[in-house]
C-alpha cells in the first residue's frame, strides 16, 4: 500500500518540476555583443628554416606569454543555442630559438589574425550563472612568424593566410543587469603545422613547420540587445 501511494506522488513531483525546468533552459532570444582581452600560450615547437639567411634544419622554438583580443557577434535562440561570428587577434612572445645547444634568437612573436563561426550550448537558470559549451570553425586570415636574432643580424618574418582551424570553447557568462553580463572562458584553437614563406629578411626561404594550437582564456563583457 505504501508503495502505491509513492508512486503517484513521484509523479505529481515530476509534473510539478517540468515547467521549472522548461523555464530553467529558456531565455529571450535576440542578438549580443561582445568584446574581450585575452591571455594566451602554445607550446615549443621544431621547425626548420630555408633560404639563404636561414638557420637551417633541428630547430626548437619556445614561447613565453601571450596577449589576444576581439569580439563577437551573436544570437540567441531562445532555447538553450546560440550561434556567433567571432574575430580573434593573439601574439605570442619568442622566448628562444635554438638550435642543438646554441641559441640563435631570443626576441620575436607568432601571432594570428582569426575569424571564426561558432555554436554554442548554453545552461541557462534563474541563477546569475549561465555556463555553455561550444566549437568553432575558424579561418586563419593571417599568421606571422617573426625572428629577431640575438647576435644584431638582420630580422626574419614569415607569413601565412588562409587555413582551416576548429576551436572548442567552454565557459560562463555572469549577468550583471538584464542586458550587460561579464563573460569568462577558455578556448583551444587547433591549427596545427604552419608552413609559411618569406615576407621579409630572406628572400626564397620559409618556414616548415611549428605547430600552432594555443589554448586562451579570456575575459569581457557582453551586451544583449
Amino acid at each position: 500500500m505504501r508503495y502505491r501511494c509513492l508512486f503517484p506522488s513521484i509523479g505529481l513531483v515530476l509534473v510539478s518540476l517540468a515547467p521549472a525546468v522548461a523555464v530553467a533552459q529558456a531565455e529571450p532570444s535576440g542578438v549580443y555583443l561582445t568584446a574581450y582581452g585575452q591571455f594566451t600560450r602554445i607550446g615549443a615547437s621544431s621547425l626548420s628554416e630555408s633560404g639563404a639567411q636561414g638557420a637551417g634544419s633541428g630547430l626548437r622554438a619556445s614561447f613565453g606569454r601571450g596577449l589576444g583580443g576581439g569580439g563577437d557577434l551573436g544570437y540567441r535562440f531562445g532555447n538553450g543555442w546560440a550561434a556567433e561570428v567571432e574575430w580573434n587577434y593573439r601574439t605570442h612572445a619568442l622566448s628562444s630559438l635554438r638550435q642543438s645547444s646554441t641559441t640563435l634568437a631570443t626576441s620575436g612573436d607568432f601571432a594570428s589574425n582569426t575569424i571564426l563561426v561558432n555554436g554554442l550550448r548554453r545552461f541557462t537558470s534563474t541563477a546569475p550563472l549561465t555556463p555553455y559549451l561550444g566549437a568553432g570553425l575558424g579561418w586563419i586570415l593571417e599568421i606571422d612568424l617573426d625572428i629577431k636574432p640575438g647576435s644584431g643580424g638582420p630580422s626574419r618574418a614569415y607569413s601565412r593566410s588562409g587555413k582551416v582551424a576548429p576551436q572548442l570553447i567552454a565557459g560562463v557568462e555572469y549577468a550583471l543587469s538584464p542586458k550587460l553580463r561579464l563573460v569568462s572562458d577558455a578556448r583551444w584553437l587547433r591549427a596545427g603545422p604552419i608552413r609559411s614563406d618569406n615576407a621579409t629578411g630572406n628572400s626564397g626561404g620559409s618556414i616548415a613547420s611549428p605547430n600552432y594550437n594555443p589554448l586562451s582564456l579570456q575575459v569581457g563583457l557582453r551586451v544583449g540587445f
